[in-house]
């Protein structure tokens, strides 16, 4: 019998890497991203693979305040897709920097383990509204 697509799950894994990219750990987040996942940023190149991540996590500042909001989410079996906007502010109290606000496009794979892991995500910057 196949699997059956939960989007519970899906909501409990973004908290899980939201926690993770809030972390005093520079590279919790990238654990919940898959060995092979890939990874754009806006303007930038693709970075692919767990190693290249944990060298990008590295060399990140840290970030606050980070809010998803999923505007739509499909899946079937072990993966799943979710359309979004998001938010965080890069530093920390007391040396925050600016907000960022994208919108995001992450496909989620379920693993053998059970976990749901990030396998792609494609960020872009969204303007401000005035």
């Amino acid at each position: 019998m196949g699997y059956l697509f939960n989007e519970a799950e899906i909501r409990d894994a973004e908290r899980a890497l939201v926690k993770a990219l809030e972390s005093d750990d520079p590279t919790a987040w990238v654990y919940h991203y898959t060995e092979d996942a890939v990874f754009v940023a806006p303007g930038a190149p693709a970075e692919q693979g767990r190693e290249t991540l944990l060298q990008m996590a590295r060399s990140m500042k840290p970030l606050s305040s980070l809010s998803f909001k999923a505007l739509r989410t499909e899946g079937s079996g072990h993966l799943a897709y979710v359309f979004g906007h998001g938010s965080w502010v890069n530093g920390r109290p007391p040396n925050v920097g600016a907000t960022t606000n994208v919108r995001f496009l992450i496909i989620w794979r379920k693993e053998a383990d059970g976990r749901w892991r990030v396998a792609q995500e494609l960020l872009n910057t969204e303007q401000q509204k005035k």
